[in-house]
């Protein structure tokens, strides 16, 4: 469902969210009970084929849980699954919710001229619906509407429709089975999972979001239970989904038709000409999309993990074919293993991803795959033990023994994010950085948001990109922004 409108339409459609003081309606199971009620820089978008995603705090750093129903954030300290169920059965004393999940509105203003956008809207609206027909049974359906509008070259507005986090899951006090679509993100690294191996990548914004927003769901049947002292997750993508798009006149798309550039791609290796000549052709494989299985565990000394995965990448790879560039899906073999420890008032993490197949073209534009070995180490601290929250992370890709090819073989960055609350927690300022180490490649998003008018939050965001021409920072130059935004989690 792909209907267009142009930019008004798609800023009016979202108006209404405005004056919505509340999140829905619940109905109880009986009259007694209550109605109480869950830089990234994308490493190889479209090129690189590792979907090093930048998110939350991901994995296992012993802190309390705030992920929206449906989501799953990997934390290796969570609860075993018979107490998550003693815990539902205190809280979800309702039977039936049906209400608004979440609003989102954003202005962003491009700030060079040479950009093909001038300014950019965008919308979100989700809601759901949630059945708990006993203790141990859970239905929920889940859909979103999302509005893009570009101005000036692209000229791109258009209204998406798709599904949420929609399924029936069963539990008991030693399992957790769920049949249908679900968003899951594994790893360990803040921000950049580098174990992410069954989630769907959400690029229409590129990196703007937080990883949990830049993530959309996928079908896949998935079974959690208690193993000995750990936790055992075993994901079965039912039906492969391809990372979702932007439209391939937006600025966001990972091929520039305009200036003739692929992102990742230095323009010299591949002229500009023959870029802008070619046809684009999306086309994503019929089947499923693999199978992931994960192990996450909290001895005395901290939190690891383990993952072995064999997946198609939902970020597609596109491969030159003469005349044409078409998307790839690689399916590959993953093993990971990753550890989180708290030691001398900090958080340490550390993350190692090898990967058996990722995409990659000769210098003759061939097409061929490379195994790859993906790393990252970080610490997280409180300066002073106070509200201040810093965390940094050095990490890098290395490709074994590839031959010669289009792609940077070896890529080395650090990033993290530097987050103040202040008056109470009534604001928030913060930043996020992303510094290449190998090759210029920058990323810098500073941001203020007002937290006092809850369920609502107001900001205002900076995006800066810069860098050499195969980089990420430096395909994105022209695409810096100033972004004006409200949002609201019911």
């Amino acid at each position: 469902m792909k209907p267009t409108l142009d930019g008004a339409f798609v800023w009016l459609l979202f108006c209404p969210a405005l004056w919505i003081p509340g999140g829905g309606i619940a109905a109880t199971g009986s009259d007694e009970a209550g109605a109480d009620e869950e830089i990234a820089i994308e490493e190889g978008i479209a090129i690189d084929g590792e979907e090093n995603e930048t998110e939350i705090q991901i994995d296992g750093d012993m802190q309390e849980s705030l992920e929206p129903e449906g989501l799953t954030i990997e934390d290796g300290g969570e609860a075993p699954v018979g107490e998550e169920v003693a815990d539902r059965d205190e809280q979800e004393q309702r039977s039936l919710r049906i209400g608004l999940d979440e609003a989102w509105l954003e202005y962003g203003q491009q700030l060079r001229t040479d950009s093909a956008a001038d300014r950019t809207f965008y919308g979100k609206l989700a809601a759901s619906i949630q059945w708990y027909p006993d203790a141990n049974w859970e239905v929920r359906l889940a859909a979103r509407i999302d509005g893009y509008d570009e101005d000036a070259g692209t000229g791109w507005s258009e209204l998406k429709a798709d599904y949420g986090d929609s399924f029936v899951r069963y539990r008991n006090a030693h399992l957790r089975l769920t049949i249908g679509a679900d968003t899951v993100i594994w790893g360990r690294m803040d921000e950049i999972p580098l174990s992410d191996r069954v989630s769907v990548a959400d690029l229409t914004r590129f990196i703007l979001d937080n990883v949990e927003d830049r993530r959309r769901s996928a079908p896949m049947v998935r079974l959690e239970t208690d193993l000995g002292e750990g936790r055992l997750d075993i994901v079965w993508l039912a039906d492969f989904r391809g990372a979702e798009l932007p439209d391939q006149q937006s600025i966001w798309y990972p091929i520039d038709k305009r200036r003739g550039r692929i992102i990742g791609i230095d323009p010299a290796d591949i002229p500009p000409a023959a870029v802008q000549a070619a046809n684009i052709v999306e086309d994503e494989p019929d089947g499923d999309g693999g199978f992931g299985v994960r192990f996450t565990a909290s001895p005395d000394f901290g939190d690891v993990g383990l993952t072995v995965a064999h997946t198609r990448q939902s970020v597609p790879y596109y491969r030159s074919l003469g005349a044409s560039f078409k998307t790839e899906y690689p399916r590959s073999w993953t093993y990971g293993v990753d550890a989180a420890v708290d030691a001398m008032g900090a958080t340490w993490r550390g993350e190692l991803v090898f990967d058996s197949d990722v995409p990659a073209t000769r210098s003759d534009l061939s097409y061929t795959t490379t195994e790859s070995v993906a790393w990252g180490m970080g610490v997280e601290l409180h300066p002073g033990d106070g509200d201040t929250r810093v965390n940094l992370q050095l990490m890098g890709s290395n490709r074994l023994d590839a031959p010669s090819i289009l792609e940077r073989t070896d890529i080395y960055n650090i990033n993290g994010e530097v987050e103040v609350p202040f008056d109470r927690e009534r604001w928030r300022a913060s930043l996020d950085f992303y510094l290449g180490l190998d090759a210029k490649d920058v990323y810098i998003n500073p941001e203020i948001s007002f937290l006092g008018w809850e369920p609502h939050e107001l900001y205002l965001a900076l995006h800066y990109f810069d860098g050499d021409a195969e980089t990420l920072g430096g395909f994105h130059k022209e695409h810096g922004s100033l972004n004006l935004g409200w949002r609201a989690k019911f």
